[in-house]
């Protein structure tokens, strides 16, 4: 198998690579084990997952792989036609919190989940939005990590033997608390829109997982932090273009963005229009 792998991303919380396989007429088929446990998100082309004699998956665009630490397993494409997929490698420490607030569990390799699922349509379009996001000029590290966080959530789920455990987890935590966990980000966020946060690091914050932090903060926000805090800083931005003489690039890098084009993109996703036909149009009144 001829296999090219490329760092896309790193930090504290995850790395995420980005793998070419080929089949190769040498092929042995030997047996493989990893030294973390991974989660393999195809993007294109089919694998077959061999767990033993008799026991494999197979997995395309629509499916997510477990990888297991010291779990034994081969790889073989079908039809010879190779693959391509990401790899997600979360730090041991933020995949066992996240595993245990999911499902109760600490491995990924466990008989509680499936060594693989099938994707929710959500997901997979989740895991376009992430590729986009690592192939942009400038990596959205809070971005990056949130969808990632979010993939991680959605692949455990589908994976669950039991979706009870999901529930029985999930009770443990009062809505006062959601709320007030959810509600000092915002007051960070708010405070210091131009920093460039990452989710972990908010997760210390108010003293929960990067998980729990993502899951709980759409669920009472409505919104994704990652897209909340590009909304904090637009109405920061809007306040200063009250200013005509101030220069966009000028607001762009004080409002918190890494540049005047993803001001401007950012800022038409929201109002439907550029900075600069929104200045058009205030100085038209």
């Amino acid at each position: 198998m001829a296999l090219v792998l490329r760092n896309l991303f790193q930090s504290e919380l995850l790395s995420i690579r980005h793998g070419v396989a080929r089949p190769a007429p040498e092929d042995t088929k030997e047996l493989e084990c990893e030294t973390a446990d991974l989660i393999l998100l195809p993007i294109a082309g089919v694998l077959a997952k061999h767990d033993g004699p008799k026991q494999h998956v197979i997995a395309n665009a629509n499916h997510a792989i477990f990888l297991g630490v010291g779990q034994p397993y081969r790889i073989t494409f079908p039809g010879d036609i190779g693959d391509e997929a990401l790899v997600l490698d979360f730090s041991k420490e933020a995949l066992m919190q996240i595993l245990s607030e999911v499902a109760g569990v600490e491995q990924l390799y466990v008989p509680a989940l499936r060594p693989h699922c099938l994707l929710p349509p959500a997901s997979v379009l989740n895991r376009e939005l992430l590729w986009r996001h690592l192939q942009a000029p400038v990596v959205d590290k809070l971005a990056v990590q949130e969808i990632s966080v979010s993939m991680l959530m959605a692949s455990v789920q589908a994976a669950c033997v039991d979706n009870r455990l999901q529930e029985r987890v999930r009770q443990k935590l009062t809505q006062a608390r959601r709320r007030q966990q959810v509600e000092s980000v915002k007051e960070l966020l708010s405070l210091y829109p131009h920093q460039e946060w990452a989710l972990d690091e908010l997760a210390r914050h108010v003293h929960t997982t990067p998980f729990h932090l993502s899951r709980v903060f759409r669920e009472e926000v409505g919104l994704p932090v990652h897209r909340y805090l590009i909304r904090t800083r637009l109405a920061q931005a809007l306040r200063a273009m009250q200013v005509a003489c101030t220069d966009l690039t000028q607001i762009a890098h004080a409002s918190g963005f890494a540049n005047h084009s993803h001001f401007t993109s950012s800022f038409r996703s929201v109002f439907g229009m550029t900075p600069t036909q929104s200045r058009q149009r205030s100085s038209m009144l």
